[in-house]
């Protein structure tokens, strides 16, 4: 009883603050100092620690830090591989270290060019800038596997597309302006036209009316034979099929005329036949999508003032190269 007796006058002797069982200003405001401390001290570490901030050591996924820019060593080991053909555990020490320090050369002449502002005043570096960004937002179109399903459903949608080339045999037929009178010329036009649709031989027609051939085209396919023609006896060839012959159409030179020797119209294209057409423009429109979404993100977050002479005409979704036909 006498020593549960002291115990406990011992007990009541000490301050508050090493009395557990008892509230203590003291004690609450020491520990609440000292949480702040640590709190500050485990900041401070991972501050100084943290991505983006100055380190005085290189971390073992790099081979450099150059103003705290890496040098990564996935890329040190590409890059000697691929300019010595040599695995990087066989490559000799020499050669690692002519190609770490070519990466370093670049790594500070590019921080400088970044530094001279070279990305806005430079336009081949702007246009390495722009290729850069672009190729690595189409990278995924450009690798990933591409199914059947859609295929067959890019085919389906775009089934116009995929057809054989037209191809025509014409021979162009020509009355000189030199030869005659604007009146005079279109009437002999007429006349050979009709002499050639009840079938007289060509060579015939021409000494009879005094026709020149131009020229004859010989399996052209439309769009070469769009270039040697030009617009208005194009729009007539497509229209003539193999034997008809065209009305006589009066140009600056003088008055022509198309004789069709063979007619060869597009045809449809399945889709085993136009697959690796397919394949390539599914993979191009996809690229176009990707390209349209990330330059709308982009302008999302950017303010951009347009002059007012074009700001009410300008519609970005006009020039989206995903909706270009």
């Amino acid at each position: 009883m006498v020593n549960n007796a002291m115990t406990d006058a011992q007990a009541s002797a000490r301050p508050d603050y090493l009395q557990a069982d008892k509230v203590s200003t003291v004690r609450a405001m020491s520990l609440y100092g000292l949480g702040v401390c640590v709190g500050l001290v485990l900041g401070g570490i991972a501050l100084f620690n943290a991505r983006g901030t100055t380190t005085n050591t290189v971390p073992p996924e790099n081979m450099a830090l150059v103003n705290q820019r890496p040098i990564l060593r996935s890329d040190f080991v590409t890059q000697l591989e691929d300019e010595t053909g040599i695995p990087f555990e066989e490559a000799p020490l020499s050669e690692k270290l002519r190609v770490f320090d070519a990466m370093l050369r670049e790594e500070l002449m590019v921080q400088r060019g970044l530094e001279l502002d070279f990305a806005e005043t430079d336009q081949d570096a702007r246009y390495a800038l722009y290729a850069a960004v672009e190729q690595q937002t189409i990278a995924d179109a450009a690798i990933n596997a591409v199914t059947e399903e859609q295929l067959r459903a890019y085919y389906e949608e775009h089934r116009d597309t995929y057809m054989s080339r037209g191809v025509m045999t014409v021979h162009h037929l020509l009355i000189p302006a030199t030869t005659a009178t604007a009146e005079k010329a279109w009437d002999t036009g007429l006349q050979a036209v009709q002499a050639l649709r009840l079938n007289k031989p060509l060579d015939e027609v021409k000494q009879a009316h005094g026709l020149e051939e131009a020229d004859f085209y010989q399996r052209d396919f439309y769009y070469s034979a769009s270039y040697h023609l030009g617009n208005e006896l194009y729009t007539q060839a497509l229209a003539l099929q193999d034997g008809e012959v065209s009305d006589p159409l009066l140009l600056e030179d003088g008055v022509h005329l198309l004789q069709m020797v063979s007619h060869i119209l597009p045809q449809p294209n399945s889709f085993d036949e136009a697959r690796k057409q397919v394949e390539q423009d599914f993979r191009d429109s996809e690229k176009a999508r990707l390209m349209d979404n990330m330059v709308e993100f982009l302008r999302e977050r950017a303010t951009i003032l347009i002059s007012e002479d074009i700001a009410g005409d300008y519609k970005p979704e006009d020039f989206n190269q995903s909706q270009t036909p």
